[in-house]
């Protein structure tokens, strides 16, 4: 599969789509309950005017929700990518794609911010740097964390380590804005 065969569009967020994150191999194995909206990856078809379109199967998916912080804001000026996750075999490019096209998406709907978190013993973030995301700190374990909830196993384990924020700021255009949302 190269790039030009791969759709990247906004979905509504359904129990299916909970149920397919969750069967995938996220590590956190624990899909949100509900976001802001949805961007998924599917295998493009030709649709009644030529334009690509998904063929609904879906292979990839990134949630972008309120930021779990408390101290951030909560009105949707920024939005936090709370999960990605893509199948194994797809181009390469793929995920900075997606991160790009949330950023145009979280654009169009008045967002003027779009952060993520990367635990940095599982990658580098390179994906973000690609997307046109900066770095924006490390943030360290608070204490209890998500302890202190009644938390799957694996979303405290993930919790433990510090991780790296990553910030793409929506007011301007960002580098390879050009990525094409259907």
């Amino acid at each position: 599969m190269d790039a030009s065969e791969v759709w990247i569009g906004a979905v509504p967020y359904t129990a299916g789509l909970r149920q397919w994150m969750n069967a995938g191999g996220h590590y956190l194995n624990n899909a949100p309950p509900g976001c802001l909206y949805a961007v998924a990856v599917m295998h493009a078809t030709d649709g009644l005017f030529d334009e690509p379109v998904g063929d609904g199967v879906v292979r990839g998916l990134c949630i972008v929700g309120r930021p779990v912080a408390r101290a951030l804001p909560q009105d949707g000026s920024v939005g936090e990518v709370t999960r990605l996750y893509l199948e194994p075999g797809l181009p390469y490019g793929t995920a900075s794609a997606v991160l790009r096209a949330a950023g145009q998406i979280g654009r169009e709907r008045g967002m003027q911010r779009l952060i993520s978190y990367h635990d940095r013993t599982r990658h580098t973030g390179c994906i973000y740097k690609k997307a046109g995301f900066k770095r924006d700190g490390v943030v360290a374990n608070a204490g209890k964390g998500w302890a202190s909830r009644n938390r799957s196993q694996s979303a405290i384990q993930a919790a433990v380590t510090p991780k790296r924020r990553w910030k793409l700021e929506l007011t301007k255009e960002t580098p390879d804005a050009a990525v094409r949302v259907h």
